[in-house]
């Protein structure tokens, strides 16, 4: 018995060693309100928070929160200060039936300044006993307006989620993992979500895409590798790098409306610049529309316009499987109805749609493969192409230069076609989307050339 005794003097007393930031027994109400929450940013209705008095875990009160709808509600403290790169532990007591996770407001400048919510961090509270919850969460910015945030979501009647004894101490900061972009992205959750979000890493990758300064969505796409889950946004208000920059940096994981980006950027530093980009996948406007795909480098290729003044300065593309946006955000283009496109730039989600975003005019091409080239009808197939491309230049007199330019503008093909009809060998050239260029007494064309081998 001495030995458990003293065992537990020693737990008692490591947790009295942690600094204490919040505490509250619910105790102390004035009318219907409890004096320790209910802050600024609560967002459950005034009438989903009642006073219990009957089988609390302590002392003479408990509060009832009430959210039956799958979407969560926020149940705050009042402000206390937070410190940068700190964990808190936040402790409580809860019974009922229903989902309960913790957040926490600190002002930081990403995500309206709340912390990321970790999506798999909801925990299934069922049955009427009590059970003892302990959550963690990292602050990221020094405020003395800090909220903690107990956010309930799928409260079943009569008691749906009651909470008491609330203590919320200093915790320890887990080192930050290593990671891939893949690592980062690769999901089977059904909305999608990172397996790591809420969680604090290090990864590096190829710039692909650039935010203007002036956007509200400041930040940069990278990618580690050519192909599906290896893209990732990055919502960075402080750096500005430029496409082709190597770039590493420490970063939480999070999920906006879930959008994966990497927020709260620290750390950051360029390890070269002028990197060749990774190739971009040849997809259709259904498959780019894809978690895989998010934030991605790809081509969407061969899709006739069919609304070119869509909401919000966009225009609507498909090639027959499904309607898919391109966005302006980086570079805008006028459209025209009923023309073909082949359209290159990461795949992006916000608002509830897919869109793909051309960064420059290069990333829009006319994409029928036959086009009218210095008077005469000529033609390219097949696209995409495994090993041979076949060029058809009709009647096209005189000397005609071809030249072929991989996504980062790097010549990998010229020559001078010779015939009516000319072949050329794609089979040393790597998986990708290709602008083959003509050029003919002043006169030039380009279409784009997907290779698959």
């Amino acid at each position: 018995m001495k030995h458990i005794t003293l065992m537990t003097m020693a737990a008692l007393m490591s947790v009295t060693m942690q600094a204490q930031v919040f505490t509250s027994g619910v105790e102390d109400w004035t009318e219907s309100v409890p004096n320790d929450f209910v802050g600024s940013k609560t967002n459950i209705a005034a009438s989903a928070v009642t006073q219990v008095s009957e089988d609390v875990h302590s002392g003479s009160f408990a509060v009832r929160l009430e959210n039956t709808g799958t979407s969560h509600k926020r149940f705050t403290t009042q402000p206390v200060e937070v410190v940068a790169g700190t964990a808190y532990d936040v402790n409580f007591w809860v019974r009922g039936e229903g989902k309960v996770r913790v957040g926490l407001y600190d002002g930081r400048a990403d995500l309206s300044g709340y912390a990321a919510y970790n999506p798999n961090a909801f925990v299934q509270i069922t049955g009427n006993t009590w059970q003892e919850v302990t959550l963690s969460i990292v602050c990221t910015h020094d405020t003395t307006g800090g909220e903690f945030i107990i956010s309930v979501a799928s409260t079943v009647a009569p008691e749906h989620l009651v909470i008491d004894d609330v203590n919320i101490t200093e915790g320890t900061v887990e080192p930050p993992m290593e990671v891939t972009i893949f690592e980062i992205q690769n999901s089977t959750a059904p909305d999608g979500a990172s397996p790591l979000s809420g969680q604090t890493v290090i990864t590096s990758g190829i710039v692909t895409a650039v935010f203007p300064e002036t956007s509200t969505n400041r930040g940069y796409f990278i990618q580690d590798a050519p192909g599906a889950w290896n893209g990732v946004f990055v919502f960075d208000q402080a750096n500005l790098p430029s496409m082709g920059d190597e770039v590493t940096f420490t970063s939480i994981v999070s999920e906006y409306f879930t959008f994966t980006e990497l927020t709260s950027v620290t750390g950051y530093s360029v390890v070269s610049s002028g990197n060749p980009l990774p190739a971009s996948v040849s997809v259709g406007t259904l498959s780019a529309a894809d978690e895989q795909y998010e934030s991605v480098l790809v081509t969407v290729v061969n899709s006739g316009c069919t609304d070119p003044s869509a909401a919000n300065g966009q225009w609507i593309i498909d090639d027959g499987s499904a309607p898919l946006f391109v966005s302006p955000l980086i570079f805008d283009f006028t459209a025209t109805l009923g023309t073909n496109y082949d359209v290159t730039g990461p795949m992006y989600y916000s608002f509830g749609e897919w869109k793909v975003v051309p960064r420059m005019l290069n990333d829009i091409v006319i994409a029928t493969g036959i086009g009218e080239f210095a008077g005469v009808k000529v033609s390219v197939f097949p696209n995409p192409a495994s090993d041979i491309i076949t060029l058809d230049l009709g009647s096209l007199n005189g000397r005609t230069e071809i030249s072929m330019h991989d996504a980062t503008g790097r010549l990998v093909f010229a020559d001078l076609a010779t015939a009516d009809r000319s072949s050329i060998d794609v089979n040393a050239l790597n998986n990708g989307v290709y602008v083959m260029t003509l050029r003919n007494a002043g006169a030039s064309w380009s279409t784009r050339i997907a290779v698959q081998h």
